[in-house]
């Protein structure tokens, strides 16, 4: 598939924005929330902000914006309507927990919206996870792992948001760092643990199993379904050099997880923790990029098959 830069900002700034805004709803849940009122309502407008940007870029690529309004109408059986109104219902619940948090600094209100705040930041990356899980013609989407994975990601690009936050508000990361630390190695693994299975999963089909041939009956189309690039192998039919993919994984885990990794665990130990939380977020942002174009560059839609592509 052709990775859409509209839709690499949505899945990627959605993620940081949700998973911080579920990290501070769950913690105030927990009774967790660091002192000081500023953290949980600075957070939670930067979480807020970082959604915007991602939804707002997600529109980039409508030909038509003024009917983007009728994705909201068709939750009842599509995941993008779902996720459309899980963003907009989160919103009010994500306002009204920092006006709690700002007039209380605890207590029972602000415990409950907390919990609200955060499975509504939740619910939502589920829904936009769902909508690449459950496309039956793109095998490294419809798995068991895609829907875990951005759920994973979320969690771990917004600790390590969280951490930058709370170290630049509160002169010290806390245990945010050594949350994002560990949100970093189970992102790492299950990067990994995606790929093996993606690269040992088999075709869905081939070209004899599409005619009803026997599997293994090799067969090679006499001409070519079209003699210009049309939607389909414009949009689906996107491929990407194995050597290429292979650097881009690399990439991927080094800067987007393993640095952060490496840089969470040296501000949890007070080693220039500013330094460390702010190269922490960058490399996680690059890294994320990077691994969610692969996750687009990777798939192969079924119907490139009768275009001589592999799936």
């Amino acid at each position: 598939m052709r990775p859409a830069a509209s839709v690499l900002l949505l899945t990627t700034l959605t993620g940081f924005g949700y998973g911080l805004l579920a990290w501070l709803g769950a913690c105030a849940a927990l009774g967790l929330l660091p002192a000081g009122r500023w953290l949980a309502v600075g957070g939670t407008a930067l979480a807020l902000l970082f959604a915007t940007f991602g939804l707002v870029a997600s529109t980039l690529h409508l030909g038509r914006k003024e009917r983007a309004w009728r994705a909201f109408t068709q939750w009842r059986s599509s995941w993008l309507s779902r996720e459309g109104v899980a963003s907009v219902l989160t919103y009010p619940i994500a306002i009204a927990f920092a006006a709690a948090v700002y007039r209380d600094g605890g207590g029972i209100a602000v415990r409950l919206l907390g919990a609200l705040a955060a499975a509504a930041a939740l619910v939502t990356v589920f829904c936009t996870s769902m909508i690449y899980a459950s496309l039956k013609p793109i095998r490294q989407w419809h798995n068991a792992h895609t829907a875990p994975d951005y759920l994973i990601y979320a969690v771990f690009s917004g600790a390590v948001l969280l951490a930058l936050l709370e170290t630049a508000m509160l002169g010290t990361p806390g245990a945010a760092a050594r949350a994002a630390a560990l949100a970093a190695a189970v992102a790492w693994a299950a990067k990994r643990a995606y790929w093996r299975h993606i690269d040992a999963q088999s075709p869905l089909a081939t070209l004899a199993s599409a005619i009803g041939l026997p599997k293994g009956t090799e067969v090679k189309p006499l001409d070519a379904p079209h003699f210009t690039e049309n939607y389909v192998l414009r949009e689906m039919g996107f491929t990407i050099a194995r050597r290429h993919a292979v650097k881009l994984r690399r990439i991927a885990l080094l800067v987007g997880f393993a640095a952060p990794l490496v840089l969470s665990l040296l501000a949890s130990f007070s080693r220039l923790p500013l330094a460390a939380t702010a190269a922490a977020l960058v490399c996680a942002a690059v890294g994320l990029l990077t691994e969610r174009w692969l996750f687009f560059a990777e798939a192969t839609h079924v119907s490139a098959l009768y275009y001589g592509r592999r799936i």
